[in-house]
């Protein structure tokens, strides 16, 4: 069954503020079943309030949408899976956001954006776990900022960066001078952009990203976990073709 939870401003914003630009003062680490709504505030730049759905499945998790419903008041409502190893330990969260655009044309301009970098959520996450030096098995941790599938300018099909973004990558490295490297995959797809003017809605205005979970991060930074953890699956997509009256 899917949990459903709403970020409003009292809920969890005066419990526990949470700081856009990275002061370390205020970063609370975001637990798991709230990831995503704080991975919405700090990649799309925003404090709207969202709807959280956490999908247990995979293919719910495929089948899932980053969506604004029609109405008087709207809420997006965002997705979330998160990844675990073998152990049954949660390794990795990906998250089916909304994008800054789509936010502002609903809420009005400056609700949100500019859409940040997947990256920026392992940044805050990182920062907010407040390693000390002497804990940390390596010199430097290095967010790579190289984000593929490349976002803007493919078109939001089944078969297009979707799919593609769900492939398995290594999320964690070292690199050559033994730093620490941590990696992530992200797409984003205006809802204003002309060119997908005619793509379903459903394509349209959202902002996907992987990010590495905050306590298998803590340990691989420590030395209590090896890098190398894959994130990602293969997708068969004839298991997901849309119904003829999809939008």
């Amino acid at each position: 069954m899917n949990q459903t939870y709403f970020f409003g401003a009292l809920a969890f914003f005066i419990a526990a503020p949470l700081a856009i630009a990275g002061d370390e003062s205020t970063q609370m680490t975001p637990a798991l079943d709230e990831y995503c709504l704080v991975a919405q505030r700090i990649v799309t730049r925003t404090e709207q309030p969202a709807n959280l759905v956490i999908q247990e499945t995979f293919d719910g998790f495929v089948k899932s949408k980053a969506t604004i419903p029609e109405g008087d008041d709207p809420v997006p409502e965002i997705q979330q899976y998160n990844w675990s190893d073998e152990a049954g330990l949660v390794v990795g969260v990906s998250c089916k956001l909304k994008s800054a655009d789509h936010l502002n044309l609903v809420y009005g301009e400056g609700t949100a954006g500019p859409d940040g970098a997947c990256q920026d959520m392992n940044r805050y996450v990182f920062e907010s776990l407040r390693i000390p030096g002497d804990l940390q098995a390596y010199d430097s941790v290095v967010f790579d900022p190289t984000e593929q599938p490349q976002t803007r300018g493919k078109p939001p099909t089944p078969g297009g960066p979707g799919p593609q973004w769900l492939q398995s990558y290594v999320a964690t490295a070292i690199d050559d001078d033994g730093a620490l490297v941590i990696r992530t995959k992200g797409f984003t797809v205006d809802f204003l952009d002309p060119r997908f003017a005619k793509a379903p809605a459903r394509f349209r205005g959202v902002h996907y990203c992987h990010f590495i979970a905050p306590d298998h991060l803590r340990a691989v930074v420590t030395g209590d976990a090896e890098p190398g953890v894959e994130i990602g699956r293969e997708v068969d997509l004839s298991r997901y073709q849309p119904t003829p009256d999809a939008k």
